[in-house]
């Protein structure tokens, strides 16, 4: 419990209460009452309007006293005074509740701002680790590497050079005097112009990992190879005062050690990645589980309320935040290969066509989407989830370029590609392709800059604004089918994309498909859930029961192989977590057979495809979901089997 220490700080105490009554069974709950509490040991403070507008400034010295920990502060607000509120997001608060609050949603922002504190503390440990461990590893160096050291103090101008640094031009130490021109005299008249220009601009504006390589002349009137590596040592006022280096010698060193230094890389670049993708498929795991009760209890909702009233469009909202969500970070999950493909023969124009509600969403009003779907295509080979992250990304940077009203016109045609065909795509093979092309009115792309827009992590947005993926993402996945993406961008009128996607000629043009009616999805029989979130596990029996299924609960193995055993009926289908307490629900699907063959199984898993047991796609539902993928799902494992 000490680890979720939640402070309620409200100036309403009717919220105050209410809080502390749905939080004290879950969290440590501490109650404020002045700014002197704003310092007590807490990992999350929730606050109103009245309280952030009397202590803006306590709140902010209170989350740089934690810096660079994370330390969220959960605003409760009111519709009416959502946008004099916003201004403060990211600066003195993390997140925001509109009241009434609702409990359900209350619980996930807190979750997930705990789950993120909690994340600031593993890295910061992260780091601290690797300081020792860099540290050691620069004495190690140093000693064994053959490498030389140097200091220059900026405001003396005098420099040190060590005996292993005048040792690597062929000198003794007491043959070179420690100056700066002792340095600048030896460089190659080729080299000392830019390494000059580029020292200056360093210190003008100091930059990480400060690298320059360079030829010095040695004793021998030959000139070696030098890299230089260095770094700046500030005073307490902020103002470089020594600039600190190391000189190795490259010349001897490239063929003894560049077969090495390449397996060291490699092998350190899989790691890392290995690392941020077990993380992201963590974070994502815990994210899907939240995503899928948001959506899915926004579909009840809306099943509840009236069509035409403000209740249902609201729970609408929610719904549609859901799935951007969802489509956000399956993008995540792509760049970091640990998303779940479902290859399959798809219907592109029916992809763009479900997938245009979310977009317009996703956009401006002053923004038109216009569709130009040439009727008749045929299929692709693809993962729709997939294709909607191409759709999701490439429109994001459409609305970015435009300013004021604009069009985005999403087109579709089937194109015939070889040497004589227009368009001419020299990077293809000949063939039918599926063209899909995404054009915007907007400011255009320079072209100083456009051989660089499918870079991971290059972006001309403002910082906090881009992180350089998306693009990256959309040309990753189009080379992943193996089609091209073409790009022509003119200033001042905007930008064309397109891609060419290989066409499946032997099969029949694809038909749009028709809509699932609600009979369709009505059931009968009786089904066991094994889920050990219990607000998922509520979810899925409250769905099933909407349409007329008999379920059965249980939150861990052990009670559902009890239901098992004492329910008299039979169990036609059980759904389960794959990963369970204790046992896989692989393993609880086989236990249960033995007593039950005619049972079958539908598993669900927030680990986004990277499941610990080996599932077929027909029997896997990832979260999240929405319930109409769930009940298609139920249908067609029921009766397919």
């Amino acid at each position: 419990m000490a680890d979720n220490t939640i402070l309620l700080f409200l100036a309403n105490t009717t919220n105050q209460n209410q809080l502390r009554d749905w939080l004290q069974s879950r969290y440590q709950i501490i109650e404020g009452h002045c700014i002197a509490d704003l310092q007590q040991p807490f990992q999350l403070c929730i606050i109103d309007g009245q309280i952030l507008d009397r202590y803006e400034a306590a709140i902010q010295e209170r989350r740089s006293i934690d810096h660079p920990l994370f330390l969220p502060f959960l605003l409760i607000t009111s519709r009416r005074d959502v946008q004099l509120h916003t201004r403060h997001l990211w600066r003195t608060i993390d997140e925001l509740v509109i009241s009434p609050i609702q409990k359900v949603e209350l619980h996930a922002r807190i979750e997930i701002l705990l789950r993120a504190r909690r994340l600031a503390l593993e890295v910061n440990q992260l780091q601290q680790s690797l300081l020792v461990n860099i540290q050691m590893w620069l004495r190690l160096a140093v000693q064994s590497a053959h490498i030389g050291l140097w200091e220059w103090d900026l405001t003396t101008n005098r420099v040190f050079f060590s005996p292993e640094w005048k040792a690597q031009l062929g000198y003794e130490a007491h043959e070179i005097i420690d100056t700066f021109e002792a340095w600048e005299e030896r460089l190659h008249p080729d080299d000392r112009e830019r390494c000059l220009n580029t020292i200056n601009r360093y210190l003008r504006q100091p930059w990480p990992d400060f690298t320059l390589e360079f030829r010095l002349r040695h004793k021998d009137g030959s000139y070696h190879w030098i890299q230089s590596q260095a770094a700046l040592i500030y005073d307490q006022h902020g103002r470089p005062t020594h600039m600190l280096g190391a000189h190795v010698d490259l010349t001897a060193r490239k063929q003894m050690e560049e077969e090495q230094r390449q397996l060291t890389e490699q092998l350190f670049q899989a790691q890392k990645f290995e690392a941020i993708g077990s993380l992201v498929s963590g974070i994502a795991h815990d994210l899907n589980n939240l995503l899928v009760l948001i959506i899915g209890f926004a579909e009840i909702g809306m099943l509840e309320a009236p069509p035409e009233g403000e209740l249902y469009a609201n729970f609408d909202q929610i719904r549609a935040a859901g799935i951007r969500a969802t489509a956000l970070t399956r993008q995540i999950l792509a760049f970091s290969r640990r998303q779940r493909l479902e290859l399959k023969l798809i219907n592109l124009n029916q992809v763009i066509s479900d997938f245009a509600g979310i977009l317009r969403r996703l956009i401006d009003k002053r923004i038109t989407i216009d569709l130009h779907l040439s009727p008749n295509l045929l299929p692709i080979m693809a993962d729709a989830g997939q294709i909607e992250q191409v759709l999701l990304n490439l429109v994001i940077n459409a609305r970015d370029a435009i300013s004021g009203n604009g069009t985005v016109t999403i087109t579709t045609a089937l194109v015939q590609i070889n040497e004589n065909a227009v368009p001419h795509v020299p990077n293809l093979a000949a063939g039918r392709y599926v063209m899909l092309q995404v054009q915007d009115t907007g400011c255009g792309i320079d072209p100083a800059i456009l051989p660089r827009i499918f870079e991971p992590f290059f972006t001309t947005k403002p910082q906090g604004q881009g992180t350089g993926l998306g693009l990256a993402t959309v040309f990753g996945i189009v080379k992943q089918y193996y089609g091209h993406i073409d790009v022509q961008s003119v200033l001042g009128e905007g930008t064309i994309f397109t891609i060419y996607l290989p066409a499946f000629a032997d099969v029949a043009p694809i038909a749009a498909h028709e809509p699932f009616t609600g009979e369709r999805l009505i059931g009968h029989e009786t089904v066991l859930v094994v889920e050990d979130e219990p607000a998922v596990l509520h979810l899925i029996a409250s769905a099933l029961r909407l349409y007329g299924y008999r379920v059965l609960e249980a939150l861990d193995p052990q009670r559902g192989m009890g239901i098992a055993n004492s329910y008299e009926g039979a169990i036609d289908l059980l759904i389960s977590d794959v990963t369970l307490p204790m046992m896989t629900g692989d393993e609880l699907y086989r236990r249960l057979t033995a007593q039950r063959p005619g049972m079958r199984v539908l598993y669900v898993s927030a680990y986004a495809g990277n499941e610990p047991i080996s599932v077929s796609s027909e029997r896997l539902l990832t979260k999240p979901f929405t319930l109409q993928q769930l009940l298609q799902r139920v249908r067609a494992v029921l009766t397919v089997g």
